[in-house]
């Protein structure tokens, strides 16, 4: 199996973490944060939910866009999700081999329905 691992910068294009095959999320210090059930992401922490996954692009609970992709258009949601059915924490995932940070993007892009006012970490302590 491809391991796919997409780096994530926040509003500021700021480097906040790994999207690791689209089903888990890492912090920069690749500790396993937050996995992916059905499009809604969970934090490991506290087994709470955070929001959505669109493409490459984390949402917090109105759909706002909190991190992104370069090679992925920065678009939320529409409108606000209804809270989905509590998702089991999987195993946590093998840590990625990664030895260098991403090359950082020049800006955030303009996010089409808008950004979060929840930084990434914020988002993740929810």
């Amino acid at each position: 199996m491809e391991v796919r691992v997409e780096p994530l910068f926040d509003k500021k294009a700021n480097f906040v973490g790994w999207l690791y095959n689209r089903e888990h999320i890492f912090d920069t210090e690749l500790k396993w944060v937050a996995y992916i059930n059905n499009g809604y992401v969970w934090s490991t922490n506290k087994l709470n939910w955070i929001g959505m996954i669109r493409d490459t692009n984390c949402l917090d609970r109105d759909g706002k866009v909190v991190a992104w992709n370069p090679n992925s258009p920065v678009i939320g949601g529409l409108a606000k999700t209804e809270e989905p059915l509590k998702a089991y924490k999987p195993l946590p995932p093998p840590k990625p081999l990664i030895d260098e940070e991403p090359l950082k993007p020049p800006k955030a892009p303009k996010a089409i329905g808008g950004w979060s006012h929840l930084t990434f970490n914020q988002w993740l302590n929810q």
